[in-house]
């Protein structure tokens, strides 16, 4: 399914708890189903894991989100339990891309009892191991919605495009800068992970923790994927060889069959 016949098929609907707005794009799924909440980088919206939506729609009960303008990673995983409560969702897996998956390791340090299994994308656990900006947080709080937007989007168009799909996703990258996320919520979600602290020690098994990660990212250096390691050394591991920053777009039938290989079976 293309981008924009999903696009035609789902649209986000407006939910509010906890005192934050979401957008959300949610399937159906039988009543016993589990359910799959799918939290997106930077640059993403709740339409970025369209491919993984697709697939895995019918089989689970899938939750894509678009984040409010929140610049605290504890806020938002505080939020985003008020919006499974509001859902209705009282256990799920979590999978997180970059800043996604920075916010699933923290929903998972504070609500570890919430989460069957923890898909952590191209991620970190430390912000001072991974700093596009080169900026300290208190130069980003100070700067202007406009220069995060120059910031965030200028890195993408550094990154190599070895394939036509890389291409691609500078396109549907762009037009999310700028189109589809508020400058605020950008600066805002820069913040969030800027401003965020290292994770403590994990609560989950590391049994149900699954880390993807590419051996061509161009925005998680080496030192940081390390770090991840280190966090948790008894998770399941993917490497790939070749995917990016968005393997999900870039490679998104491994990136399908990886999730599908650890949902939870009903």
């Amino acid at each position: 399914m293309t981008l924009e016949e999903f696009r035609r098929r789902h649209r986000p609907r407006t939910v509010r708890a906890g005192g934050q707005t979401w957008r959300v794009i949610e399937t159906r799924a039988p009543r016993d189903a589990p359910a799959l909440v799918m939290l997106p980088g930077t640059l993403g919206t709740a339409e970025i894991f369209w491919n993984q939506i697709a697939a895995l729609a019918g089989r689970v009960r899938v939750v894509s989100l678009t984040y409010p303008a929140v610049g605290d990673i504890l806020r938002l995983a505080d939020g985003l339990a008020a919006l499974l409560d509001k859902l209705g969702i009282e256990k799920a897996s979590v999978v997180g891309s970059s800043l996604g998956g920075y916010l699933a390791q923290w929903f998972a340090a504070r609500y570890p009892e919430r989460v069957e299994t923890l898909y952590i994308g191209n991620s970190l656990t430390d912000p001072r191991e991974v700093n596009a900006a080169r900026l300290p947080p208190g130069r980003l709080k100070k700067a202007p919605a406009s220069t995060h937007q120059a910031i965030v989007l200028g890195s993408v168009e550094t990154w190599p495009e070895p394939e036509p799909i890389f291409r691609r996703l500078k396109e549907i990258l762009r037009h999310s800068g700028r189109r589809l996320i508020p400058g605020a919520t950008l600066k805002a979600r820069v913040l969030a992970t800027a401003t965020g602290k290292d994770l403590p020690r994990p609560v989950l098994p590391q049994t149900r923790t699954v880390i993807i990660e590419c051996a061509d990212d161009p925005l998680i250096p080496r030192r940081a994927q390390r770090a991840m390691r280190r966090k948790y050394p008894h998770a399941k591991l993917y490497r790939l060889p070749v995917g990016g920053h968005y393997p999900y777009i870039t490679r998104p039938a491994a990136y399908t069959k990886i999730l599908a290989r650890h949902l939870p079976r009903r």
